[in-house]
């Protein structure tokens, strides 16, 4: 009886700690890049409570404005100005507190998330961009930043690996990195309002562009549910196959040109413009196009910390049923990308 006893304890201290163990190394979860965020099932309280019908899921907009993709900024202040003023969006003013007005008329900006990391002036891009979305609509423009995983990552867990950088910056101002994430700076507010994605005209712009082949009431679905729940580490967020991870996902395991258009037929567009994977394609630095412009890559490694070059635009013009793609880089140079006439 003794011997039975002991033998009982003992397998209930062995299981006791293999249930702690477990737990443990749930309580976090991780990838191949080495970032942590808090695991799906650990939601949040956020002082944020989003207003769906302002802040849209999804921004959808048609227009005859000529329409410029903006890729990973990733902290590149300096780059960021001088980009935006080669392509006429911005000009210096005195008056502006961030020392810059919008000057691109009804023109629509879309940047494509990753504001953050890396770079170490990542307040003074948000500072830039948040004032550039407050100016534009007074001269019938439009700024619109989607998120990026960076951004998300940091929502979900501040002390992540990849926000070293954001978090010396925050400090330096004062600023508790927990206080973004929580809502209860401008910054956090801002971060928690933005949209997963854009459809204008028959773009979709989003981070990682992998909708796994979701329309956009779908997508716009799963985001609210997310957000709502206050579960930014949830999969459909930042999974490896998400919106805003994935890389590559144009490949498929088959014909990449029919996954496409299974995509595409399911979003309702024709074209689907992402950042996150620089190079991915052929040549870093550049915007590239792909699949008889199915895609377009706008991550050109422009930040200073990844240096691949010092920026690119993608800029889309319609006229009637003739639409052309170009990219213009910081000197000035454009490049035809795409051209699409009478369809």
């Amino acid at each position: 009886m003794i011997i039975v006893q002991i033998f009982s304890r003992k397998n209930h201290l062995i299981l006791f700690l293999f249930v702690s163990i477990v737990l443990t190394a749930s309580s976090c979860t991780g990838d191949k890049t080495g970032k942590k965020v808090k695991k799906s099932s650990e939601k949040k309280q956020s002082l944020v409570v989003r207003d769906w019908n302002k802040y849209p899921a999804i921004v959808e907009r048609n227009t005859q404005a000529e329409v410029i993709a903006l890729g990973d900024v990733h902290g590149g202040y300096e780059r960021l100005v001088d980009l935006l003023s080669v392509g006429g969006l911005i000009r210096k003013d005195q008056r502006s507190q961030v020392g810059y007005s919008w000057s691109g008329g009804n023109k629509i900006l879309v940047c494509t998330g990753d504001t953050i990391d890396k770079g170490d002036r990542s307040l003074d891009v948000l500072d830039l961009l948040m004032a550039l979305q407050a100016q534009a609509p007074g001269d019938g423009g439009e700024v619109v930043v989607t998120l990026g995983n960076h951004e998300v990552e940091f929502l979900a867990d501040p002390m992540n690996k990849k926000a070293e950088e954001f978090r010396t910056e925050l400090q330096k101002r004062g600023i508790t990195p927990e206080a973004i994430s929580n809502g209860e700076q401008p910054y956090g507010a801002w971060m928690m309002n933005r949209p997963f994605a854009a459809r204008i005209n028959d773009w979709f712009f989003a981070h990682g562009g992998n909708t796994s082949g979701r329309t956009i009431s779908e997508l716009a679905k799963g985001f609210r549910e997310a957000v709502d729940r206050g579960d930014w580490g949830s999969a459909f967020l930042i999974g490896d196959d998400s919106l805003l991870e994935a890389q590559k996902w144009w490949e498929g395991n088959g014909d990449s040109t029919a996954l496409l258009d299974a995509y595409l037929g399911a979003l309702g567009v024709r074209h689907i413009a992402f950042g996150h994977d620089p190079g991915a394609f052929h040549k870093k630095g550049v915007i590239e196009e792909a699949k008889d412009g199915r895609i377009f890559l706008i991550d050109v490694g422009m930040s200073p910390a990844i240096d691949y070059s010092k920026g690119a635009l993608l800029i889309i013009q319609s006229a009637g049923k003739t639409t052309v793609a170009r990219s213009l880089d910081a000197a000035g140079n454009k490049i035809e990308l795409w051209l699409s006439a009478g369809q």
